[in-house]
């Protein structure tokens, strides 16, 4: 038998040691299952009771994005703020995502709300609980200076098969400009929109699509005379003008949650108090009076 200096037998030690492990690991998992248990609020209830929420955007300028200092800013983020505030939570966790993985990180948990100007649409409704749009606004190209293949809207890319488009992965443009016609072999997707603009200076295609506040934010960035902003329009979908307007998007199982911020959000729109908080990041009263008597079931049910 392995004997220690003091006489003793090793293997009653070892022995005694693994038995205080395992105690003290049953005593730890049974701890956390009782917490977890005793977890069993609603997104809700859990923000009102912390005070914090967690909020997803793409790093999108001017909807939802980080500034030099690393700070969440822009229109949805600062209307959530405002919302939020009002129904007790004044903290707010921001996750940065690709506008693609908005949904499915919303839907796996990762955050509590799509704080990211995303366009409320059928497509989407099935998958994300809206509240009702804060804005409307039009789409723009962001062409060459002087637009030397006159690409001014989703037709005339269709009309001119050696056009190349770039759109951000998971945005409402790829639809838009399928539905115009325009084949899939001349559209490109990117994950970030500030490969946009890039790519359009290392002439690897001829646009890119966006609303309007996009565009410009993206030539405001990359600060260069080679960009021009077409003039806004409204796509034509099932022979119809589509003002995209955007909102907030929440879990289908979180609807008082939605429903909660929906009733804060209406008192806002209808006393004009988020064109003051939403105008540095360039909205007005045309964008965010367009959505004043539109509703997520408007928009969901077209």
């Amino acid at each position: 038998m392995n004997i220690d200096e003091s006489g003793r037998p090793r293997r009653r030690v070892a022995a005694a040691g693994w038995f205080r492990a395992m105690l003290v690991a049953a005593i730890a998992a049974l701890a956390v299952a009782a917490l977890s248990c005793g977890d069993d609020g609603s997104t809700l209830e859990d923000a009102q009771e912390s005070g914090r929420v967690r909020i997803g955007f793409a790093n999108e300028a001017p909807y939802g994005f980080a500034n030099e200092a690393g700070e969440v800013t822009g229109e949805a983020p600062e209307v959530a703020r405002a919302v939020l505030a009002e129904m007790g939570i004044t903290e707010i966790d921001p996750v940065v995502v690709p506008f693609g993985s908005l949904i499915p990180g919303l839907q796996s948990g990762r955050f509590d709300i799509i704080a990211a100007g995303m366009f409320i649409n059928p497509d989407r409704c099935g998958q994300v609980s809206f509240s009702d749009p804060d804005y409307c606004i039009p789409q723009a190209f962001g062409v060459a200076a002087g637009n030397p293949l006159g690409l001014n809207n989703y037709d005339d890319v269709a009309a001119n098969p050696d056009a190349r488009l770039g759109v951000i992965a998971g945005a409402v443009e790829e639809g838009y400009a399928l539905a115009a016609g325009v084949s899939s072999d001349q559209i490109q997707t990117f994950d970030d929109v500030n490969n946009l603009p890039e790519a359009l200076l290392a002439d690897r295609i001829d646009a890119f699509a966006a609303t309007t506040l996009s565009v410009r934010a993206q030539i405001d960035r990359v600060g260069s005379d080679d960009i021009e902003a077409t003039a806004g329009f409204a796509p034509i979908v099932d022979g119809e003008p589509d003002l995209g307007c955007g909102g907030y998007g929440f879990r289908t199982d979180d609807e008082d949650f939605r429903d909660a911020f929906n009733e804060i959000l209406a008192d806002m729109k209808a006393n004009d108090q988020i064109v003051p908080i939403t105008e540095e990041f360039g909205f007005g009263a045309d964008e965010i009076g367009a959505a004043k008597d539109i509703t997520a079931a408007d928009l969901c049910s077209e």
